[in-house]
């Protein structure tokens, strides 16, 4: 094979994707991504109808055994763009790290959250968010490492920062410090990549030491909103 043949043909393989960009797309999300003169000649093939929704339980139970951190890695997309939500994010999250520490390989749910539909629309959401601002990390992620790989370890982790989202912080962006650790648990997980884990438990005490240095900050805050809204 000459020089021009092997350019030509790392050419035309396509660029690698993340696991929870696959999962998506199996689940049915799309992103934005252009169409190409063949599709908008009519060549291509029709995509298959999709509805409208999914529920959580369909999108955990189709997650196979990459469930815990496919679904944080959901569920940390979708919080990013949701100030004043991360609560609620922050416990589910939680719960899912919980699990890990416990043991459990596959993630459960109440039945409740199993029945609670997400529109298909969201999932496009997450889907272009990691295809327009993520993509470079599939470059970066691959099967290495997997002795770091514990997820006793790792549900402690996302534990810590769980529940540290899950505190209503009265500063703008405070959010980000710890859903981007969690994103990298997750994509640690996914990619069976240890060294994203490592990354990871880096991050996480790195977050716990900010949170014990102003600790005393946020509490006295905290403690004025209290007073003036009682």
């Amino acid at each position: 094979m000459d020089v021009e043949t092997a350019r030509a043909t790392i050419a035309a393989e396509p660029p690698r994707r993340l696991r929870l960009d696959e999962l998506l797309r199996e689940l049915g999300a799309r992103d934005a991504a252009p169409v190409d003169g063949a599709a908008l000649a009519g060549d291509a093939a029709p995509e298959p109808v999709r509805p409208e929704s999914l529920t959580v339980g369909e999108l955990v139970d189709k997650a196979a055994e990459g469930g815990f951190g496919f679904l944080i890695g959901v569920l940390t997309l979708i919080a990013i763009p949701f100030f004043g939500l991360s609560t609620p994010f922050g416990l589910a999250i939680a719960l899912l790290g919980a699990q890990l520490m416990v043991g459990r390989r596959q993630p459960w749910l109440p039945g409740r959250a199993r029945r609670r539909a997400l529109a298909m629309t969201m999932l496009d959401r997450v889907l272009g968010i990691l295809a327009r601002r993520t993509r470079w990390l599939a470059r970066l992620s691959r099967r290495r490492w997997e002795l770091a790989i514990q997820p006793r370890a790792i549900g402690l982790g996302i534990v810590l920062l769980a529940l540290g989202l899950a505190l209503p912080l009265p500063i703008p962006g405070s959010n980000l410090i710890f859903l981007i650790p969690l994103f990298i648990y997750a994509v640690g997980l996914l990619e069976r990549d240890g060294a994203w884990v490592l990354a990871g438990h880096a991050c996480t005490v790195i977050d716990i030491g900010l949170l014990v240095a102003f600790g005393t900050t946020v509490l006295h805050v905290l403690a004025r909103i209290w007073h003036a809204l009682t």
